[in-house]
């Protein structure tokens, strides 16, 4: 029995170990000039429905990958040599979600932040109160949703109303819940 908790022990603290040197992904450049295209992108579909799409810029690469079923899209970009810079999960744009992590060009970590720190109600909760509204959460033409200032503030287009909620990022009590007519040419 002490000879199975040793193991156990030592395999926890090996994992715990390599979890803090942790070796962060490359960005394949020869792959990506071998498929990239006139305007320095690459777009593969997997089986799966995932899409990754890559870009050049004369400062970076950026790495876009979208889930099928998710509302959110894993974002990273690296640096020319082709080590992770920055990586993180956003929604359409408007928000960032979770612990992003920056690198330096050595590939070590510099720093985290939560974005969802702070926030009580969480996106879950938000996730559940939209769908109850029928939020078109993927119309990204007529949808929006930020968390700013410690809230959680979204607008939508239904009909010829706009609609622009504000929600306590703590309590989840509505701040704002605005219902104003879409007026030709906004």
């Amino acid at each position: 029995m002490k000879k199975i908790t040793v193991i156990a022990l030592t395999i926890l603290f090996s994992s715990c170990n390599a979890q803090k040197i942790r070796t962060m992904g490359k960005f394949d450049i020869a792959a990506f000039n071998k498929n990239k295209n006139h305007l320095n992108r690459y777009i593969d579909t997997l089986d799966n429905g995932t899409i990754i799409e890559q870009r050049e810029s004369a400062n970076f690469y950026e790495e876009i990958v979208k889930l099928k079923d998710s509302y959110f899209e894993k974002y990273r970009r690296y640096y020319k040599n082709g080590n992770l810079q920055l990586e993180g999960e956003y929604l359409n744009n408007d928000f960032q979600k979770g612990i992003w992590k920056e690198y330096n060009k050595k590939g070590e970590l510099l720093e985290e932040t939560d974005y969802d720190k702070g926030f009580e109600y969480t996106w879950e909760d938000l996730l559940e109160y939209l769908q109850k509204r029928k939020v078109d959460i993927k119309d990204t033409d007529n949808t929006t949703i930020r968390n700013e200032n410690g809230n959680w503030r979204f607008s939508y287009i239904e009909g010829i109303y706009i609609y622009d909620i504000i929600i306590d990022g703590k309590t989840g009590k509505i701040i704002q819940d605005a219902k104003n007519e879409f007026e030709e040419g906004s």
